[in-house]
């Protein structure tokens, strides 16, 4: 490594995306983390941006520098960083800020110790989830969201089994984020243990004709297939102002509505810039109505591949394999798409 700064930048992601609790991601344009890395006497690290105070500012504290010595304990790089953090998304807010921090620094390593590709994009993805795990859980949608960007369907975790697609420019998204700040972790044991067995039905059933829609770009069938029956229902009386923003989404003729992760943000889709600019205005005042600030934002799938370096030459749609039974030698492979 040079003694120059190495920079990455991930994007932030809509996790679940209505009925894919924990398999489903979108990267989106716009909204980003940024880290930048170089040699050092001694590990330092600093962060700037947006709601910089509330980030732990120390290695063992922070999600990037958690990953940044998962990291060199896989690979026996030991070499002293400084890092600065430039926090674009807000925490807390559902739009997976932890796993930007985590899918930046995970980049930044491998462009400034190359050797370290050796480890595979599975064992990337796997340092990336331990900055993760140290504050919301141990669970792959954002991470794999924020290194791979466009929409990715995660089948397994262990082997690592995923599909990785780009979303056509026609599929707008419409965002209200509140300052309403919601802890991942705590959101998480809002989760019902048992689910009926016609509402887990339900939900696998819109969550695989969401991922061929979504794939297609056909924006109102999408929409049709947001509803989630596990995770939204017990999550959505912690989000004051949710039913106002629903039903103001609907009344802009907005596709489909959703929360963002475990809140507070939600989410529209919509056919065209416009009506996704109407639908955020509207999320927005339907807060506003419970007293709640909230921002709207206009944006769509950021399909750049950020760890770019293990993307197939051919194409931006591919899977990922891990551990082919008849194949031991082939622990990792990419699959472009046909």
């Amino acid at each position: 490594m040079t003694n120059k700064w190495v920079r990455a930048r991930a994007p932030a992601t809509i996790a679940n995306v209505g009925p894919g609790f924990d398999v489903f991601a979108l990267a989106i344009r716009g909204l980003g983390d940024q880290i930048a890395i170089r040699p050092a006497p001694r590990d330092s690290f600093a962060v700037r941006g947006v709601e910089a105070d509330s980030i732990p500012a120390d290695y063992s504290g922070n999600t990037a520098g958690i990953v940044i010595d998962a990291l060199r304990s896989e690979t026996g790089i030991s070499t002293p960083l400084e890092v600065r953090l430039r926090k674009g998304v807000p925490p807390g807010r559902g739009l997976g800020s932890s796993a930007a921090s985590c899918a930046a620094a995970a980049i930044a390593f491998l462009r400034a110790f190359p050797e370290s590709k050796s480890l595979g994009l599975a064992g990337f993805l796997r340092a990336a989830v331990e900055g993760e795990a140290a504050v919301s859980g141990r669970h792959y949608d954002n991470v794999a969201g924020a290194l791979l960007g466009g929409f990715v369907t995660i089948a397994s975790t262990d082997p690592i089994v995923l599909r990785r697609e780009p979303v056509s420019s026609r599929v707008h998204i419409a965002l209200a984020i509140p300052e309403t700040f919601l802890r991942t972790a705590v959101m998480r044991t809002l989760l019902p243990d048992r689910v009926p067995l016609a509402d887990a039905a339900s939900n696998v059933g819109r969550a695989a004709t969401l991922a061929l829609a979504i794939a297609r770009g056909d924006v109102a069938l999408a929409g049709r297939c947001l509803e989630d029956r596990l995770a939204e229902p017990a999550r959505a009386p912690s989000v004051p102002g949710y039913a106002e923003a629903r039903a103001a989404a609907a009344a802009a003729q907005a596709s489909g509505f959703a929360i963002s992760g475990s809140g507070s943000t939600v989410f529209a889709l919509a056919r065209n810039r416009a009506i996704a600019a109407e639908a955020a205005r509207a999320m927005c005042a339907g807060f506003g109505r419970q007293g709640v600030r909230a921002t709207p934002v206009v944006t769509t799938v950021a399909n750049a591949i950020p760890l770019r370096e293990f993307a197939p030459p051919a194409g931006l749609g591919f899977s990922v394999v891990e551990g082919f039974p008849d194949r031991p030698e082939a622990v990792r492979e990419i699959l472009p798409r046909a």
